[in-house]
């Protein structure tokens, strides 16, 4: 036994229908479609009764210079195309010395950008290594004292940084 027409299938032969007469097998199938389905039933005259006026219509006249026009339609779309990319039509890529042409003209533009950057690098950290060196003799000209005036409190500093902590025992002794 066959499955039960659906929606879809009834659509389908709906289009068929419009297009040709249906065959034995699909007007079976129909029928007890819309046995089933009453509301299809009204769906299904309106569309018979649409395409039946539709066949009836003249077809619409063609005009006399319809090929002229089609003619016309299609170049007006090639000069416009043309048009288009016609700022680069005079730089033809099909010969190799154009291609060999333009690499060598982006290499060398790449080479020149990379030149500059290096240099404004170069520039700005020899500027910044001025600054640098400045800072570093002022601090050089602060530290030249004569060594025995450098070294002179070296070991009483040096005892108190290793010097264990002791307590202050009259300083507890007045804070309690």
């Amino acid at each position: 036994m066959k499955e039960q027409m659906n929606d879809s299938e009834f659509n389908q032969l709906l289009e068929t229908a419009a297009r040709r007469n249906l065959t034995a097998d699909e007007e079976t199938r129909l029928r007890a479609f819309l046995a089933k389905d009453t509301s299809a039933g009204g769906r299904w005259e309106d569309e018979i009764v649409l395409t039946r006026l539709l066949r009836r219509l003249p077809d619409a006249p063609l005009s006399s210079n319809f090929t002229a026009q089609v003619l016309l339609a299609v170049e007006r779309e090639e000069q416009s195309r043309l048009q288009a990319r016609g700022f680069l039509r005079w730089f033809v890529w099909r010969r190799p010395a154009v291609r060999f042409a333009a690499a060598c003209l982006v290499l060398g533009l790449a080479g020149l950008s990379h030149h500059q950057y290096r240099s404004l690098m170069r520039a700005k950290m020899a500027v910044s290594l001025a600054n640098v060196t400045s800072g570093v003799d002022t601090a050089a000209r602060a530290a030249q004292l004569q060594a025995v005036e450098l070294w002179q409190d070296f070991e009483p500093i040096y005892r108190l940084s290793h010097a264990q902590a002791q307590a202050d025992e009259e300083l507890l002794a007045a804070l309690k």
